[in-house]
């Protein structure tokens, strides 16, 4: 079961948000979102993702597809992008595009 709601972030029923003390809006479920809490517009913070790539080569496709299936639509491209820069560094020989089509698929 998820947390619910902080206090910190009150409800306003005149248009159904949640908002700081301070008046600015918020997404109460951040894992819902698939990007990691943040105060991405607010403080100008830029939406970015890190993949991890397995150690081991057998298990890049079952990885990739966890990770980009579960990625926000704002986070696909550029997850994308960087599976394409570091698969070739950290397993030489692997057809990226090959693996990012099963991974996608």
């Amino acid at each position: 079961m998820q947390d619910r709601p902080s206090d910190d972030c009150p409800f306003d029923p005149a248009d159904g948000h949640r908002y700081t003390r301070s008046g600015v809006p918020v997404c109460v479920h951040p894992h819902k979102v698939g990007i990691p809490t943040g105060r991405y517009k607010s403080d100008g913070v830029p939406l970015t993702g890190e993949l991890e790539l397995p150690g081991d080569v057998a298990e890049l496709e079952s990885y990739l597809r966890g990770v980009l299936h579960s990625a926000a639509p704002g986070m696909l491209e550029l997850l994308i992008e960087q599976a394409a820069t570091e698969i070739p560094r950290a397993f030489p020989g692997v057809d990226v595009v090959t693996t990012l089509r099963r991974a996608l698929g």
